[in-house]
């Protein structure tokens, strides 16, 4: 049976509890743009034909992205949030056994979609502080263990770090030569402000992709996979019809048409970072440079300092389900919050160190 995995989050009895009590709590513990949904995505999505089938492929939304990201449309593949992606490109590529090989500490969904596909995992780790993966070490590590499948999250999630292009390059010869493929999960690279990192399909290469995080549509869950047109029909050929729903297809196809918003968006959570991440380096965080909409932050114990937050009207992520108790993960919030949230963060270092 494939293990359950904990994406955190706050509930909705969590919610209640501390409505009750007077504390409103801003949920930072998802890292989505704290500036959407935009309206007419809501709108498109409220609005769509539930009285009759959508494209069993979501063919629409398909050609309208691989029209917007320069692909051919054979290069695309629609699916029900990039988590069904996942699975559905690590069974087509694993298939038959053999060892899957992830870069770590990261997403937890992938160990799952490795296992589901029959394949043995293996983790290479990146170090702290500032967790920087190594590529020459990966490479190493890869041609070692000759994988059928790697994952690697760029920027990565929760350490906020960010491979350059042209390691990314140097990375899928290596999986390449080893007779993998090397699965890149690019769902926060649009929040790598500017995103010139952003990697493209390639023979050895695909890219999972999302519009969940930049247009916080996470209910909606709507995801892209980016691949060489010969390799993405067999993926193509696990995917059950009709994956995406009706109101998924319209609230993305309406999604692809806010170019501005998305830009606008990215360049305000982009200057909110900068400046909270200033404050909380002069006042002594632990903070590996971080390149995406989040931070990680060491802040001891994790679930502590998770609860002390709340009470002060923060819910962040506490990191124990991706090995790292001792951290938390922040989402950036709007920028009316962010002096708040750093005053609180002090105040509750201050208060468990006593």
């Amino acid at each position: 049976m494939t293990p359950t995995v904990f994406h955190g989050g706050l509930s909705d009895a969590e919610r209640a509890s501390y409505s009750q009590r007077g504390i409103e709590l801003i949920d930072l513990s998802a890292s989505l743009n704290p500036y959407g949904p935009h309206p007419a995505v809501v709108r498109a999505a409220r609005t769509a034909s539930f009285d009759r089938y959508p494209e069993t492929d979501a063919r629409s939304l398909r050609d309208a992205y691989a029209n917007a990201s320069g692909l051919a449309p054979g290069s695309v593949l629609a699916g029900n949030g990039s988590s069904e992606l996942i699975y559905l490109a690590t069974r087509a590529n694993g298939g038959g056994g053999g060892t899957g090989v992830i870069i770590g500490p990261t997403f937890g969904e992938y160990a799952p979609a490795l296992h589901a596909a029959g394949l043995t995992v293996e983790t290479w780790n990146a170090s702290p502080p500032d967790f920087a993966p190594c590529v020459e070490q990966i490479r190493a590590y890869v041609r070692a263990r000759k994988p059928r499948v790697v994952f690697l999250c760029n920027p990565n999630n929760p350490t906020s770090a960010l491979v350059a292009r042209a390691d990314i390059e140097r990375l899928t010869a290596a999986t390449v030569d080893a007779g993998g493929t090397l699965l890149v999960d690019e769902a926060y690279m649009p929040f790598a402000y500017p995103d010139e990192e952003s990697s493209g399909p390639a023979p050895g290469r695909m890219i999972l992709r999302s519009l969940t995080k930049l247009h916080a549509i996470p209910g909606l869950r709507l995801g892209f996979l980016l691949g060489e047109p010969a390799a993405m029909r067999g993926v193509a050929a696990l995917q059950p019809p009709w994956a995406v729903s009706a109101p998924a297809v319209a609230a993305g196809l309406r999604a692809l048409e806010e170019a501005g918003f998305a830009l606008r968006s990215r360049e305000r959570v982009a200057e909110t970072k900068r400046r909270l991440v200033a404050v909380l380096w002069r006042a002594g965080f632990a903070i590996p440079e971080p390149h995406a909409n989040f931070i990680l932050v060491e802040v001891g114990d994790g679930d502590g300092f998770r609860r002390g937050l709340m009470e002060r009207g923060f819910v962040v992520r506490d990191c124990a389900s991706f090995g790292l108790p001792g951290h938390v993960r922040v989402a950036i919030p709007p920028e009316r919050d962010r002096t708040r949230l750093a005053a609180a963060m002090m105040a509750v270092r201050e208060e468990t160190a006593r």
